[in-house]
């Protein structure tokens, strides 16, 4: 996929797109036109070109609030995803005494989930960006928040209340849709974060990403761990509650918090790039 993205899908760089077209007047005209990325790294040696670049996911997960905030809203929307995944199959196979074959079947609730959420949820997210910009006259990363608090509502109650029918064995359709609501929930709020982040950090998307994905891909490795403890623990139904309470709480402020200091954040967060 990344070959044929890379040999076929347009250039959407600004700076890529201006170092060619400033190459190709130089060839043209003879004259330096050098584009303002070349210039600001002119002199710099390609290690300490690389260094910066492979250095500055850490940089920003260490000292842009906004980065922070952003880690921490899609470390516990990982993690509970990967709790699903992780102990999903075992609920059918023990609590309902289906097969594994079939237990690995009802995947398709979350798959059907993430489909439905990423058909929905663009063109949503598209019509109310441009109708807070048309509110306000100002194009804002800012403008992604509200649909980011609204999509924190759907996921908790989900995962409630699959916990709750798998507790009490309800008929296995209700687990799936409580599934379904669950990973919509989880692909409309997650949406929103990632376009925030790209609007964010123009210059240094792949780095702002990238600095959001290893707390994530931290929560993936770690809340599986301790989910058959919990679950032994706390039962399917109080586990899953007390999960999606932390989630809810976790979903609500950081929005919050975006929306009022997140441009004065942005403004000050400056350096480290």
């Amino acid at each position: 996929m990344a070959a044929i993205s890379f040999t076929t899908f347009r250039e959407t760089y600004a700076p890529a797109i201006l170092k060619k077209r400033a190459k190709k007047l130089r060839k043209e005209t003879g004259q330096p036109y050098h584009t303002y990325a070349e210039r600001t790294q002119e002199g710099h040696t390609l290690r300490k070109v690389l260094t910066q670049a492979m250095t500055r996911p850490l940089r920003l997960l260490a000292f842009h609030p906004i980065i922070q905030v952003a880690a921490v809203i899609s470390a516990i929307g990982y993690g509970l995803l990967y709790i699903v995944l992780s102990s999903f199959a075992e609920i059918w196979t023990h609590k309902y005494g289906q097969s594994v074959e079939i237990s690995g079947l009802h995947y398709i609730s979350c798959a059907l989930g993430e489909l439905a959420a990423s058909q929905i949820g663009a063109p949503l997210m598209d019509y109310w960006f441009r109708r807070t910009e048309r509110r306000n006259g100002q194009h804002l990363p800012e403008n992604r928040v509200p649909l980011m608090a609204m999509g924190a509502f759907i996921a908790p109650i989900g995962f409630i209340i699959y916990g709750w029918c798998a507790e009490f064995r309800v008929h296995w359709a209700w687990v799936d849709v409580a599934m379904f609501i669950t990973c919509f929930g989880m692909q409309i709020s997650g949406m929103p974060l990632q376009a925030y982040m790209i609007d964010a950090y123009p210059d240094h998307t792949s780095s702002a990403i990238a600095a959001e994905q290893f707390p994530r891909s931290l929560a993936a490795f770690l809340f599986p761990l301790f989910t058959p403890k919990m679950y032994a623990a706390l039962g399917y139904g109080w586990g899953n509650s007390a999960m999606a309470f932390a989630e809810l709480a976790l979903e609500l402020a950081a929005p919050l918090l975006l929306w009022k200091v997140g441009a004065s954040l942005r403004a000050r967060a400056t350096s480290s790039l």
